[in-house]
């Protein structure tokens, strides 16, 4: 049997209109667009990961470039759990898929 959704519990998300004159093509509307990036990025992520990506700044400690929900990204353990690591926040990182790669493949070689 399924279960019936009352309306009232489904959360309202408003969508913010991108102003008329901008361009993602334009240089000067680059910090614009990262901005909205970022806002969108913190609304959508959700416990740990939310708290990892706020820690962060939203920054990839590996890159230095910021981390965005239309990227590809990875937890990455400081200390591996093979090598006793928790998956407490502080062994976490948030890295783009690639960084993680990069990462990993250093220590493997």
């Amino acid at each position: 049997m399924s279960k019936v959704i009352n309306p009232m519990d489904i959360r309202i998300r408003r969508h913010v209109k991108i102003k008329a004159a901008a361009n993602p093509f334009d240089p000067k509307w680059e910090q614009y667009f990262e901005e909205r990036e970022m806002k969108l990025t913190s609304r959508i992520l959700i416990g740990k990961l939310k708290i990892l990506w706020r820690r962060q700044e939203g920054i990839c400690p590996n890159c230095q470039q910021p981390i965005t929900i239309d990227q590809q990204w990875a937890i990455h353990h400081i200390v591996y759990k093979a090598n006793g690591g928790s998956d407490r926040l502080d062994n976490l990182q948030m890295l783009h898929g690639n960084c993680h790669r990069q990462i990993h493949a250093k220590q493997n070689s």
